[in-house]
């Protein structure tokens, strides 16, 4: 690891701060990786445990580093930010940020609407939708497990077309339904044993829930969504006025 630069009137915990985020992006701390604790950076620097915890807190706000309860701190992986104010699809954010996705499918298959779907879609309770189940993942990362559900009596040719390779809103897009606006609502969650499982999480760990309708340009609803986000790298950023 660096050694600490000799800087006059710069604080300790600054010159911590700066060591750490230096190995960090530079690839000696890599992602996901534990960083030495607090005792053992205070002894190799020569500084107090709180001058250590302070630089380490900076980083922590930064998103370079997070802390899992009783294991330690650990090297971050970069953040899917979503922009809300916008609609754009998890590809698009992620690979305007220079984030590699890939998304594998777990399950396609034709299933009767429960009542929720079905008042999405504007369709009969009972009538057949297209459930898509995707595990999406960033820098081979998993991040969002998705379910979407779309009317079958629109894209009943989606259920032969390749949908790892292809968005599925190019797809609705292909058989002319032009994603247009989105209705969403986003909640946190605590992932249940399944789902931590599946996104490479501890059960009980913090997600972001989302459910989103998906209008296409002539107000029709193409897709309803549940989507479960991890909490430790997914963030979404909404601008407000008054």
């Amino acid at each position: 690891m660096s050694t600490i630069i000799s800087t006059e009137g710069v604080p300790l915990y600054v010159k911590i701060r700066e060591v750490l985020r230096t190995e960090i992006l530079n690839g000696n701390l890599k992602r996901g990786q534990k960083i030495p604790s607090e005792d053992e950076l205070a002894a190799r620097y020569g500084v107090s445990r709180m001058t250590v915890r302070q630089g380490i807190l900076d980083l922590i706000d930064e998103g370079l580093l997070y802390r899992r309860q009783g294991l330690g701190t650990f090297v971050a992986f970069p953040h899917i930010e979503r922009d809300h104010t916008r609609l754009t699809s998890f590809f698009e954010s992620a690979r305007q940020k220079g984030i590699h996705v890939a998304a594998k499918v777990l399950n396609v298959q034709v299933v009767p609407s429960r009542r929720k779907i079905a008042e999405a879609l504007d369709i009969p309770v009972g009538e057949a939708v297209i459930h898509i189940r995707t595990l999406r993942y960033a820098n081979h990362v998993p991040v969002t497990l998705h379910d979407a559900y779309i009317p079958e009596k629109l894209f009943t040719p989606i259920l032969s077309e390749n949908l790892e390779d292809t968005p599925l809103w190019d797809l609705l897009e292909k058989y002319g339904y032009r994603v247009k606006r989105a209705i969403q609502r986003l909640e946190a969650r605590e992932a249940d044993p399944e789902l931590a499982r599946m996104i490479g999480l501890d059960p009980g760990a913090p997600i972001l829930y989302k459910e989103r309708t998906i209008y296409a340009e002539d107000g029709t609803p193409v897709e309803f969504t549940y989507c479960y986000n991890r909490g430790d790298l997914y963030s979404l950023t909404v601008s407000m006025e008054r």
